[in-house]
């Protein structure tokens, strides 16, 4: 049937009429030559303060290659928007002068940095006897541009926690802040043989012991400590080395050296004295050592150090206590003597902290 002229004109003022209350969507094509929108992964979940937040910064908005064509293979490349942070808080005790004390800090983790180090894949050396190969693979972690900006805020941080109970500290106590702050962060085992980068244990707040000791030994090298990486071919282990300049009088304190220097064992999985080390690996061959950095200060405790561990192994061995039946702050060295000169459980016997 066909529609009368008045029908047709009423037809069409009723749907033009209407038109304004739909809504038409259109996909228009991409404009030639528009760089592609780099869409950010899902980031690990976050609550409170750890939720990323805009950055004022200067930088492109989104992921760009820094790194020279020949290094991107080993080195991260930032993914995704530059501009966006999160944060990661940790709270820790460390007890500089006897005192103990908690500290807290707030860690800026540029996004694009740590969703790059998780589509990067650094795999373990097949061969640890290799020095070559486990070179290589400790400047993949020392040398990456992209890692400076996480180093500079942990430590930009931990430098602003050491005045907070009033005056500075010293260059062994910087260094056992360090220390004390990498050995709380949650141990989390990694089976894989790909490692996380230190952008991703401060973010995910976990890391195994070569993943804490490669955070740590990379700290410390910027805070210009003589650090180097221990590599333990039969077990497997990288474990840290801070340089001593001072003689230890016996093996209580295993020291390893390189042949030119000194370096004592600091554990990134445990509370410990700085020198004290596990019974697998001192009865290990002496590992590979491999220099982190240019750092040229060592560690001014270790003889205060060498007394505690040499009195405590004493009683272990005279039964006067066991591993794990006596609580102890590691890092109260003169809380320490006092508690073992204190016991008499070395009286009539030798006794170091004794004589303090």
């Amino acid at each position: 049937m066909k529609l009368t002229g008045v029908t047709a004109l009423f037809l069409l003022a009723l749907i033009i009429a209407c038109s304004g209350c739909i809504q038409i969507t259109v996909n228009v094509p991409a404009i030639p030559g528009a760089p592609t929108p780099v869409i950010s992964p899902t980031a690990t979940p976050a609550t409170g303060d750890d939720l990323p937040a805009a950055a004022i910064t200067t930088s492109p908005t989104t992921s760009v290659n820094t790194v020279p064509a020949s290094d991107r293979s080993k080195f991260i490349v930032p993914f995704g928007d530059l501009n966006r942070v999160g944060h990661r808080s940790f709270t820790f005790n460390y007890a500089p002068g006897g005192y103990a004390h908690e500290y807290t800090i707030r860690v800026p983790v540029n996004m694009s940095v740590y969703y790059g180090a998780q589509r990067t894949v650094v795999d373990l050396p097949s061969n640890s006897a290799d020095p070559a190969k486990i070179r290589e693979y400790i400047d993949t972690f020392e040398s990456d541009p992209a890692m400076e900006e996480l180093y500079g805020a942990v430590l930009s941080q931990l430098r602003n926690a050491r005045y907070q109970y009033g005056g500075d500290l010293g260059e062994d106590q910087d260094l056992e802040m360090i220390v004390a702050f990498v050995q709380q962060i949650p141990n989390a085992e990694n089976g894989s043989p790909d490692r996380r980068y230190p952008v991703e244990v401060i973010y995910d707040k976990a890391g195994d012991s070569d993943e804490k000791s490669l955070l740590l030994a990379n700290l410390l090298a910027r805070e210009g400590y003589d650090i180097s990486l221990m590599v333990f071919e039969d077990v497997g282990f990288e474990e840290v080395g801070i340089r001593v300049h001072e003689e230890v009088p016996d093996s209580n304190i295993k020291v390893f050296s390189d042949g030119h220097r000194d370096y004592v064992y600091v554990d990134t999985l445990n509370k410990g004295f700085i020198g004290n080390t596990p019974a697998n690996l001192k009865s290990e061959e002496d590992p590979g050592i491999y220099p982190v950095g240019n750092g040229t200060k060592g560690y001014g405790k270790i003889d205060y150090n060498w007394m505690i561990i040499t009195d405590l192994n004493h009683m272990v061995d005279l039964g006067k206590i066991t591993k794990g039946s006596v609580t102890i702050n590691y890092w109260d060295r003169l809380g320490t003597c006092k508690w073992i000169k204190n016991s008499k459980l070395l009286l009539n016997t030798t006794c170091y902290c004794c004589d303090v």
